[in-house]
């Protein structure tokens, strides 16, 4: 997620953190609350491969440091800071089957419970019914570095074991993602895209979305390194496939993270000086692509002509 993206009401699933420590970043740079990590590896399995896994989950559970806001302040947030959700971690989490009994569960499908904005008072629909669906719990989804690990040393055979990962986690990832709350429905057309596609651009420089409630829809987030074989993957076509527009892609900051690293599938590799060994992932290049669910096209109205005019003499 770019540093510029943050929201602190955005309902946020980071998927298959490694050691949890871009979690961490989050929760601990950014006071990023709503966080829901999860990891493949069971509880156990993760802290044997990574050592500082642990640290890293406490962090992320642990209240948001409140040191800097007056004291008065804090004592009349007690009672609501109680009721305010906390972020969780999950393990033995499958990116593959997210919100299915070996995804999460009911966990990854309820997600945390949301402040109901109340509607003013002249606000009326037109029908008894909400004219959206209430789509899934969660703003943003974050899947970084997926990779199903050495499963061969062949080449297309790990291509397309890695293609069949990411179909099925963005399969499993569109029915899990926001819808804007009935007030924040876009107006006509805001939401297409030409040709039926998103910008598909790629922005190496800061882009902002704001700050406040999010009124867009939900994100899935994927970040992988530059180059081959990752470019062989061909995400953006396995994206579209699954239903979903590419808004745009970025260069990964990875210095806006403090602590992250890249967690290798292997786990932990100590080098002869006792020091984090084998190459780290954060040497290299890599990039961040932001997907959303394709909308369907709403038909043009009439456009209203100067004989059209309600007002009445």
């Amino acid at each position: 997620m770019h540093p510029t993206q943050k929201n602190l009401e955005y309902q946020k699933l980071t998927r298959t953190q490694g050691d949890f420590s871009f979690a961490r970043a989050l929760a601990a740079q950014y006071k990023c609350p709503n966080i829901c990590a999860t990891s493949y590896d069971s509880k156990e399995t993760l802290f044997s491969k990574y050592p500082q896994a642990e640290e890293n989950v406490e962090t992320i559970l642990s209240k948001p440091d409140q040191s800097d806001s007056d004291s008065d302040e804090k004592e009349v947030k007690d009672d609501e800071n109680e009721k305010e959700p906390q972020s969780k971690v999950l393990y033995s989490v499958d990116a593959r089957k997210l919100g299915s009994q070996t995804g999460g569960g009911k966990e990854l499908l309820r997600g945390f419970a949301r402040r109901e904005r109340k509607r003013p008072a002249w606000f009326n629909p037109a029908t008894p019914d909400p004219p959206y669906q209430s789509g899934g719990a969660w703003d943003v989804i974050c899947f970084n570095f997926p990779h199903v690990g050495g499963l061969s040393t062949d080449v297309n055979r790990q291509v397309r074991a890695n293609q069949e990962l990411l179909v099925a986690f963005f399969k499993a990832a569109v029915p899990l993602v926001s819808k804007p709350p009935p007030l924040m429905e876009a107006d006509e057309g805001e939401y297409e895209y030409e040709d039926g596609e998103g910008s598909d651009e790629e922005d190496d420089e800061e882009s902002t979305t704001g700050n406040g409630i999010r009124t867009g829809h939900g994100q899935i987030l994927v970040t992988l390194f530059e180059g081959e074989p990752y470019t062989l993957w061909n995400i953006k076509d396995l994206a579209r496939h699954a239903g979903l527009v590419v808004v745009t892609s970025f260069k990964f900051p990875w210095s806006s993270y403090e602590g992250y690293s890249h967690a290798r599938t292997v786990g932990h590799i100590e080098g002869k000086d006792g020091e984090r060994g084998g190459w780290k992932g954060e040497d290299r290049e890599a990039r961040m692509y932001v997907f959303e669910v394709k909308q369907k096209e709403k038909k043009k109205g009439k456009k209203r002509t100067r004989d059209d005019s309600s007002d009445s003499e």
